[in-house]
């Protein structure tokens, strides 16, 4: 069952430090020309206050990761100048992303959740030693700041190296309990070791929050695919929306699913309905799924 366990990745979170700051799009005054004080992390919440419209969205107050292509597309400009740094950088907009780094650094610089995001923007360019130095200046600030100790361990994990992964989502989740997404990376770095008695409680717990959340019903579905317990596997991954199942992601494991409950036919039907993967390790599973089917 090793095989299934390519299709997980991790998340990084983008949660950032909501400010109760005024504007900075207000127009021009002569204000404008008094130095810029700058924020600190006195001031601040730390979750996402604007409404992400996702079909997963458990962690939706942490994180953006978990957009699919469609729902990140239909995001607009928000009110929220670091998210928007997010979002520019999930949609590969780094020039434009930069240049908005640039123009608040004045007044986010002294804020973790600022070094953060420009962290988040080097780790999805591939920028590993970039992403890490901008992660270290955000723990300079805040030495437990939960998003970049969680995203050290995404770039570790980014770099096949799972045990500095799981110290770093193991620091980050003992600081912060109520912190999800190190919650939900820990649960998924057990399950691609085939630690499933260790994962499923973890996805349980966080599908609590969103008992509809596609990623979560995926990991559940898949984890007691593992373990062979097919009727339980197929009452979490029948939950998932139809249109889903062209994701290979999601895809993939209910063929297989349906191929080990002596359902060819539904197995083939689901497989032809997938997408066919750009991601090399995801390609490997799709050619694993379709030889044991038997699709030609």
């Amino acid at each position: 069952m090793k095989t299934i366990l390519i299709l997980f990745f991790l998340i990084s979170c983008s949660t950032h430090k909501k400010t109760m700051t005024q504007d900075l799009s207000k127009n021009v005054s002569s204000n404008s020309f008094k130095k810029e004080v700058s924020l600190n992390n006195n001031n601040v919440q730390d979750f996402y206050a604007h409404r992400l419209k996702t079909m997963s969205p458990a962690l939706e107050d942490e994180t953006i990761d978990r957009l699919n292509p469609s729902e990140l597309k239909s995001m607009k400009p928000t009110s929220d100048p670091l998210l928007d740094i997010s979002l520019k950088c999930q949609k590969k907009d780094f020039e434009n992303a930069f240049h908005l780094v640039s123009s608040l650094f004045n007044r986010y610089q002294k804020t973790a959740p600022y070094w953060n995001q420009v962290a988040n923007c080097h780790l999805l360019k591939g920028s590993y030693r970039k992403a890490l130095l901008f992660y270290n200046k955000a723990l300079e600030v805040a030495p437990n700041y939960v998003p970049a100790l969680n995203n050290i361990g995404v770039m570790y994990s980014k770099q096949g190296l799972d045990q500095k992964a799981l110290v770093a989502f193991d620091r980050a989740n003992k600081i912060s309990k109520f912190s999800k997404t190190p919650r939900y990376n820990l649960s998924r770095l057990y399950l691609s070791y085939g630690l499933t008695e260790i994962a499923i409680p973890i996805f349980q717990s966080l599908l609590n929050y969103s008992p509809t959340d596609v990623d979560l019903l995926n990991s559940l579905g898949t984890a007691y695919l593992i373990q062979s317990d097919l009727e339980k596997s197929m009452s979490y991954l029948n939950k998932i929306p139809k249109n889903y199942l062209v994701n290979p992601e999601i895809g993939l494991n209910l063929s297989l699913l349906y191929k080990r409950m002596g359902k060819l036919n539904e197995a083939k039907k689901v497989f032809d309905s997938i997408i066919y993967p750009k991601d090399e390790r995801i390609k490997k599973y799709f050619e694993f799924v379709k030889d044991q089917i038997g699709e030609t």
